[in-house]
């Protein structure tokens, strides 16, 4: 055998698995999200590539398993956007919870409203995974700029306080809250995918490890334990120290300074939903972890902050806990904390009562 034929067979002996392992996986329900787009100046604010249907899948046994589609827009929603129309529109602004690649399509709570609206308007929604309190500025001023919304909602979750700052996290795509001459500006992270990347996702035995074994989280959680780090998030953040609070709370006051101008709405046409501190609240023991404190005490901040400056808020703590203690429901999944069919239900409800919507969308 010749030495070419020799290469040629230990290099099909090593292809030949790879290609097996391909094609079994292209069989099964691996995680196929829409790349997101470059984000740059020329494209400052981050989407997803605009009109695909995929599927989302979560864990190595693909305990959730959804279909889903990101719109003419490049947000994940199965309505296109007419940003012609005059109709009462209101705009749901988030992250991964206003995304909901979780449940299937139509079932998140802005799709909820949606549809519940009929003729009378519309909702639509903006959320893309990870975006915390700063992004969500951005989002409104583009919301503005583009469909003019009458009315705003933002959902607020726990880690939307701390990330919004550059000191604390810093991944490609988002803007961020970064000090100058001691005061705080948004300062955007360019994203540009790699060739590699973008070639690599083609694979879906790739992506099943990445997305849904979420290999690089688990990388980054050994070698948070290994240096005996507090906490390493995600995005590689380190964990939270002594400044934190204070510097939550700043990035909270920055965050209120510029909504008026940044979404071009008076504080009583924009509304808040903050998240309960689930699981917490299925039981009356609770023994919080520094974290959970926390987090507790920056939802209440912010909570109050709101209040004071005249924007709605609807706290689902005690919406979910009334529901959870009449039939014993929960809202998430036992693998995800994020709110599954039965939490959007919940929550489109509540938002439906509210009075900012009741006057927007009256019959």
């Amino acid at each position: 055998m010749t030495i070419f034929k020799r290469l040629f067979s230990n290099l099909l002996l090593i292809l030949a698995p790879l290609i097996l392992l391909e094609i079994v996986f292209r069989l099964l329900p691996v995680s196929s999200p829409p790349p997101l787009m470059p984000v740059s100046a020329e494209h400052p604010v981050v989407q997803y590539e605009a009109g695909r249907d995929f599927r989302f899948s979560t864990d190595w046994d693909f305990a959730i398993n959804t279909h889903k589609h990101s719109n003419n827009s490049g947000y994940i929603n199965q309505v296109d956007y007419d940003d012609s129309l005059n109709s009462p529109l209101l705009m749901v602004v988030g992250d991964s919870f206003v995304e909901a690649n979780q449940v299937d399509r139509g079932q998140s709570f802005a799709e909820l409203l949606h549809a519940d609206i009929a003729d009378r308007g519309r909702v639509y929604s903006i959320g893309v995974s990870g975006a915390p309190l700063s992004q969500y500025l951005v989002f409104a001023d583009s919301a503005r700029t583009r469909f003019r919304p009458d009315a705003m909602l933002f959902v607020i979750i726990s880690n939307d306080f701390d990330e919004s700052l550059r000191k604390y996290k810093s991944a490609p795509r988002f803007h961020y809250f970064d000090e100058r001459d001691g005061e705080l500006v948004l300062q955007r992270v360019d994203y540009r995918p790699s060739k590699l990347k973008r070639l690599l996702r083609q694979s879906a035995f790739i992506r099943y490890v990445m997305l849904n074994l979420k290999a690089r989280q688990l990388l980054l959680q050994m070698l948070a334990r290994a240096s005996h780090a507090e906490t390493v998030s995600a995005d590689g953040v380190a964990g939270k120290g002594a400044e934190l609070e204070t510097d939550a709370r700043r990035a909270v006051e920055r965050f209120f300074d510029l909504l008026g101008p940044m979404s071009g709405l008076d504080p009583s046409r924009i509304l808040f939903v903050i998240d309960a501190n689930r699981p917490d609240l299925y039981t009356k023991q609770i023994a919080r972890s520094g974290d959970q404190d926390f987090t507790t005490r920056m939802k209440g901040y912010f909570a109050q902050r709101a209040g004071e400056l005249g924007y709605g808020v609807i706290d689902l703590h005690p919406v979910f806990e009334r529901r959870h203690h009449t039939d014993g429901a929960r809202f998430e999944f036992d693998n995800d904390l994020h709110w599954n069919r039965l939490g959007h239900a919940v929550v489109a409800e509540e938002v439906g009562q509210a009075a900012l919507y009741r006057s927007l969308f009256s019959r």
